[in-house]
């Protein structure tokens, strides 16, 4: 199944949710405005007769309009939790990449093969600090070292922004634990 945006390419919100689908390989359909103008009464309809774009129309007819990242990432996850499969972009056979994206609006971390979650931690946030109290991996994904993927995935963001983490959940304590250079992100 397949998205449909509508845009147009001087927009800057449109090229960072284009940006957004390829870097998760979800297969989406661009109409770019400036190039089918007939195409914008799509757009006016799903504004409510105003135009603002870009215009994101999803394979359950559901819709968003100028979404952010975190909006996408959690329209997406609530896709795949409803049984709503999204077309990847076609890759070679061993290409498996993982991304790891953080879902403020959903209050976690998530592991995306293809734009389905295969592996997330919940957290809560206070003054540059994270605590985690579970991670989880979906059961026909198990066994293949996702979860310590998505760790080493969510270690880097928090660093990258300056934030320490406390690990409730088993698992985050015992990775950072066997892991030295991620001592220093703990909480103190």
């Amino acid at each position: 199944m397949t998205i449909t945006m509508y845009g147009a390419d001087w927009c800057g919100d449109y090229r960072r949710a284009k940006a957004w689908f390829e870097e998760r390989r979800i297969e989406c359909t661009y109409v770019d405005l400036a190039d089918a103008p007939d195409e914008v009464d799509r757009v006016l309809e799903r504004g409510n007769g105003v135009k603002k774009i870009p215009v994101i129309v999803f394979p359950d007819g559901s819709h968003l309009i100028e979404p952010s990242n975190d909006e996408l990432s959690a329209h997406v996850t609530l896709l795949a939790d409803a049984g709503i499969g999204l077309t990847a972009v076609s890759a070679a056979a061993d290409d498996d990449r993982l991304a790891v994206v953080e879902n403020s609006y959903l209050g976690r971390f998530e592991l995306l093969q293809h734009g389905c979650v295969v592996s997330f931690a919940t957290y809560t946030s206070d003054d540059g600090s994270i605590t985690v109290p579970h991670v989880e991996t979906d059961p026909e994904h198990r066994g293949n070292g996702h979860a310590a993927q998505l760790m080493e995935g969510l270690l880097a963001i928090i660093r990258a922004d300056g934030r320490t983490i406390t690990p409730r959940c088993p698992f985050a304590a015992a990775h950072i634990s066997d892991n030295e250079q991620h001592h220093d992100l703990v909480a103190a």
